[in-house]
């Protein structure tokens, strides 16, 4: 043991603030603010929330020094971290068992314990310590997601974390389930006198967040501690900047103001969400093409299932069209799309003549046309989209973005470009009835 590089003081200051272990772990860019939100959660007595803006650090400094810090003080502990998915709780395992035998950390732990230690157990999602006494089925740290088995698990400590994401956000089924899962873990695996702790950002207004503070049964909710992005400063004003310009507004308003805005004139807010289906017909695809600006170039792919329905899977980038070439056509090849299509007002043709020309979608038969848009934006957005819009499963394989762009649209606001390319393409593709009785897409009729 290294004698000489801590002593009791040097436990006791981390005791108070333990954002000081996230420093030896490399954490640099923990706060004492962060201090306050490990303490806050793991300290209490009840189940209680915090509730951070995105890029916050939230669950570098809660979950994995958190549960360090934690363990330093409470060794026979059996925590449970919860995520999302098994993987995303599995990695945050991965990181804390690397965390514990760095060279900074082991001599501080190890004097904290009276004792030297070992993973007595570490694979994927799991560890147990050495210096855990008492002897349980449940490990010292136990990764788990939404979506796993609970048989017989209990645990004296639960945090979960990031357990509400945009699926939650565009699927009520899925805030639905995420619901009940979180009640389950309250009600059952916790031990008795023991506590679940909730960590994360909210998506919407009413997801799991708005059970926690606010149950249907009008018992009294857990205690919520908010940090929108004005109370933390931990984002620099390029920072939020760049936030702002690459989210729609509704979404800033709920992940980094914590806010929730009215839904009023939010047309598209509850889009069904599934899969992409391999039997799709007539699949075709649109490209909204940026060069430069706040503008995101958008990949839409949509099918028609066997029972007429419309499947619909997309992809947003932030950067130039040409930098995004290989990753379109990648995708125009694996989901075998036979036509392709792009507007020609911005770049006369450009657009359309790089994956005309291109070999694999040559190769691939990929027909390429372009078109010049004639109607105002949000009438065919009001138009099209509405028209079929009910009748759209769309791929929960789906980048984020690009379903943030239709959940979130009104009339004027942007980023927008994902669902004016959807609103294209079922115009242009021959998937709205009404367009084609006014003529559009002659080469559908």
């Amino acid at each position: 043991m290294a004698k000489n590089l801590y002593n009791w003081s040097h436990i006791q200051k981390i005791r108070e603030q333990p954002h000081l272990l996230g420093h030896l772990c490399g954490k640099d860019k923990l706060t004492p603010l962060h201090s306050e939100w490990i303490r806050f959660l793991w300290e209490s007595k009840k189940d209680v929330g915090l509730m951070g803006h995105r890029g916050s650090y939230k669950s570098t400094a809660v979950v994995e020094i958190g549960t360090i810090w934690w363990l330093m003080f409470h060794p026979n502990a059996r925590i449970f971290i919860v995520r999302k998915t098994y993987t995303m709780a599995a990695s945050e395992i991965r990181t804390i068992a690397q965390m514990m035998n760095m060279d900074t950390v082991r001599p501080l732990l190890e004097l904290a314990w009276g004792e030297k230690f070992k993973f007595t157990m570490l694979r994927e999602g799991q560890l147990e310590l050495s210096v855990k006494k008492q002897k349980t089925k449940e490990p010292s740290i136990l990764a788990l997601g939404l979506d796993s088995a609970l048989i017989s698990l209990h645990a004296t400590d639960v945090l979960l974390d990031d357990f509400v994401d945009l699926n939650d956000r565009v699927s009520e089924a899925e805030r639905e389930r995420t619901k009940m899962i979180v009640q389950e873990y309250r009600t059952n695996i916790i031990d008795p006198g023991h506590r679940c702790m909730y960590n994360g950002t909210p998506w919407s207004k009413k997801d799991a967040w708005g059970m926690l503070e606010h149950p249907e049964d009008g018992s009294k909710g857990i205690e919520i501690r908010r940090y929108p992005i004005s109370a933390t400063g931990l984002l620099t004003p390029e920072e939020i900047a760049d936030k702002k310009s690459k989210t729609t507004p509704t979404l800033y308003a709920i992940n980094y103001d914590l806010k929730f805005e009215s839904e009023e004139g939010m047309l598209f807010s509850d889009p069904h969400m599934g899969e992409w289906h391999d039997d799709n017909i007539e699949i075709k695809a649109h490209i909204d093409a940026a060069y430069k600006g706040d503008h995101y170039c958008a990949l839409t792919i949509i099918g028609k299932q066997r029972n007429g329905r419309l499947n619909v899977i997309g992809w947003t980038d932030p950067g130039h069209i040409k930098d995004w070439t290989d990753f379109i056509v990648g995708k125009l090849i694996k989901y075998r799309v036979k036509e392709l299509y792009a507007e020609d007002n911005a770049d006369r043709g450009y657009t359309t003549d790089v994956f005309d020309l291109h070999p694999k979608l040559q190769q691939a038969g990929i027909w390429v046309q372009d078109y010049h848009e004639l109607e105002k934006k949000h009438v065919k957005i009001i138009t099209y989209l509405g028209e079929v819009f009910k009748q759209i499963e769309f791929a929960k394989e789906s980048g984020a973005e690009y379903m943030e762009q239709i959940v979130d649209w009104r009339e004027g606001v942007e980023p927008d470009d994902s669902i004016d390319g959807l609103s294209s393409i079922i115009r242009e593709g021959g998937y709205s009835m009404l367009a084609l009785s006014r003529g559009w897409n002659v080469w559908n009729m």
